[in-house]
């Protein structure tokens, strides 16, 4: 797996980023070949940014689950959107039978 060596965050005053858009980037994202958007899975309202992660990125890398969370969203219509999303343990294999499939031998 790549690693994150940077995050750039929204700044917290900014009225867009408080009205997240489902699908819209709430922070931009970089490993060592990548650079792109991390995107919000459902609209609404962001009550807080991680800044302790853009100072410090790698703090994704050693505890993702946990320190290393981007913004916290309170969903709009939380009913319509929790059976979509799959947690963290449960990405991995399709993910990477998905890579297998396409061919993709990982960046490293």
């Amino acid at each position: 797996m790549a690693t994150l060596c940077r995050c750039v965050l929204p700044d917290a005053n900014n009225a867009v980023v408080k009205a997240a858009k489902a699908g819209k980037s709430c922070a931009t994202v970089e490993s060592g070949k990548w650079v792109g958007p991390a995107k919000v899975a459902a609209a609404g309202s962001v009550v807080a940014i991680n800044d302790a992660l853009a100072a410090t990125p790698s703090i994704a890398n050693a505890d993702p689950y946990g320190e290393g969370w981007l913004i916290i969203l309170k969903p709009e219509d939380w009913d319509s959107v929790k059976g979509g999303l799959v947690a963290g343990t449960q990405v991995a294999g399709p993910y990477e039978a998905k890579m297998t499939a396409d061919g993709f031998a990982g960046c490293g």
